[in-house]
């Protein structure tokens, strides 16, 4: 169940792909065209890539370059919301479970709330991956 959840709850702990490497890359080169990072130092973040492991350390090696990973007020909000949706689904669902034990079977009005709750984690989560996604994020003159 955790391995579903790992995304949601500690997104700066994935492993990074190498798709994730070769948007990254694009991001710095990028990044140099516009005069953000000199050569020289887009090249020395590109072989930090190659030892990187997770999308934490990524933060670190991209430090300086806009948009190229999430900001880290969005993981937070992700983590946050999902704890909150995670908590709410699981004890509405006892409550509603001890309802129907005395009787009082009222069909899963549970549902409502963890679904609202479960669309904001879904759009911070869309957003969040949006980030790793992007291949260039800043546009040549």
């Amino acid at each position: 169940m955790y391995t579903l959840l790992e995304p949601l709850l500690t997104p700066d702990q994935i492993q990074l792909t190498d798709a994730d490497r070769r948007a990254a890359v694009a991001k710095l080169d990028s990044a140099v065209r516009q005069a953000v990072l000199t050569s020289s130092q887009a090249s020395d973040r590109q072989l930090q890539l190659l030892t990187a492991q997770t999308r934490g350390e990524l933060r670190t090696i991209m430090a300086g370059v806009a948009d190229a990973t999430p900001p880290r007020g969005l993981t937070t909000a992700l983590r946050a919301f999902t704890g909150v949706w995670l908590v709410t689904c699981v004890v509405q669902f006892v409550i509603w479970v001890a309802l129907a034990m005395f009787g009082h079977f009222d069909g899963p009005w549970w549902l409502w709330s963890d679904l609202g709750l479960g669309a904001v984690v879904a759009i911070l989560w869309w957003t969040n991956e949006s980030y790793h996604r992007k291949s260039d994020v800043l546009v040549a003159p």
